[in-house]
């Protein structure tokens, strides 16, 4: 945490996202983070934390407990159940961020998914006009096009709801959009190399930004790639060789690296030039 809180252009600290494998942790676990993260770098910084839950009303409970933990914000993580048909049900979103806003006074940060949990444009200048504590959308949608007009629609409306990308993967691109930050896993791992593409992009200096793209290609594809599943896995191996954890654990169903893969990771962060040995 002092570490990612200590890099030059890094405004904020999320946890409790899918990095830290939500997912698998319990509420105590989760509650754990979040106090850990706020007495290392809460003066410092603020402090976003995520709030998962499959069930509106649980998701509703933990807005509430991390509000009075000291959380700064909360980064919502949408529910599988809107993979199943939400985006034609555009109420029961509605109904799940409203809850959440019911329960506490912090800003919300909506979070796009990609895929069959995608919600169309028009739901989200809904929640954006309905719900006034929302304040940022995390995009992940994955689609330029969408992706463009989410942040046409967001940051130009009468209530401007600030875009930050986690299209990790094309950084670049989605930040010549206009995108307003960057709210990525991969942050825990390269937060420098993101925070130098947004100033160059921020600068206009895309020669710049052009160089440090380069250099950010390389340990993106030796974290995004098939099974994507072992995304975040990839990145803990990464924060291992780069000597800042000790170990890299996860938890079943997730399963160590093989050594060939870690020793592929180890390859693309020195030619990145990201190890100290």
């Amino acid at each position: 945490m002092r570490d990612l809180a200590s890099v030059k252009g890094v405004t904020g600290i999320c946890v409790n996202g899918h990095a830290s494998e939500v997912m698998s942790c319990t509420e105590q676990e989760q509650a754990r983070i979040l106090t850990v993260a706020l007495e290392e770098v809460g003066n410092a910084l603020p402090v976003i934390g995520g709030v998962y839950s499959e069930s509106s009303i649980v998701a509703a409970q933990h807005a509430k407990q991390w509000q009075q933990l000291g959380a700064n914000a909360l980064l919502v993580v949408p529910p599988a159940a809107f993979g199943k048909g939400a985006q034609l049900r555009p109420e029961m979103v509605m109904e799940h961020y409203q809850r959440i806003a019911d329960a506490c006074d912090l800003p919300l940060i909506i979070f796009q998914y990609a895929g069959a949990q995608m919600m169309a444009i028009q739901t989200l200048t809904n929640l954006a006009d309905t719900i006034p504590s929302i304040k940022a959308i995390k995009d992940y949608c994955g689609d330029p096009v969408a992706h463009e007009e989410t942040v046409r629609q967001l940051q130009n409306s009468h209530r401007k709801v600030n875009v930050l990308t986690a299209h990790s993967s094309w950084l670049l691109q989605s930040l010549a959009l206009g995108c307003e930050g960057i709210l990525s896993g991969a942050g825990s791992t390269v937060a420098a190399l993101q925070a130098e593409l947004f100033e160059a992009m921020k600068d206009s200096d895309l020669p710049r930004a052009r160089e440090i793209n380069e250099r950010l290609d390389i340990p993106n594809k030796a974290f995004y790639h098939a099974p994507m599943a072992d995304q975040h896995n990839r990145m803990k191996e990464a924060q291992v060789l780069m000597g800042r954890f000790p170990h890299a654990v996860v938890r079943p169903p997730l399963m160590k690296l093989s050594t060939a893969e870690i020793d592929g990771i180890r390859a693309a962060l020195a030619k990145a030039v990201m190890l100290n040995h």
